[in-house]
């Protein structure tokens, strides 16, 4: 009796086969995310292509801020978040989507 209990309790191999590689298939598949978006950054992009902006503040997996810019064409665009380009277009694109609100 002692020995069908116990194997009551162990796992089906094949079980635990399947239950590792989903495992490592989610970590694997969220280091993904779980990094710094920009590896290069620019200096300066032409403003008048300039869609949208986006700044991210330092995260647990990326200890940086960074400012990724969406052209017209849909490329989008690293800045460097300490050159003084990035802080005035910065700035200039807050007053432009502020403005923008505010007249719909």
């Amino acid at each position: 009796i002692s020995s069908s209990s116990s194997s009551a309790t162990r796992m089906n191999p094949a079980i635990q086969s399947i239950v590792l590689l989903v495992c490592v298939a989610v970590c694997t598949g969220a280091s993904k995310f779980l990094k710094c978006r920009c590896l290069r950054t620019s200096q300066r992009v032409d403003e008048s292509l300039i869609r949208t902006v986006e700044e991210l503040p330092p995260r647990p997996y990326c200890a940086k801020d960074e400012i990724i810019v969406t052209l017209k064409d849909n490329k989008k665009v690293c800045l460097d978040p300490t050159h003084k380009f990035t802080k005035m277009n910065k700035a200039s694109h807050c007053d432009k989507t502020e403005i923008n609100m505010q007249l719909k």
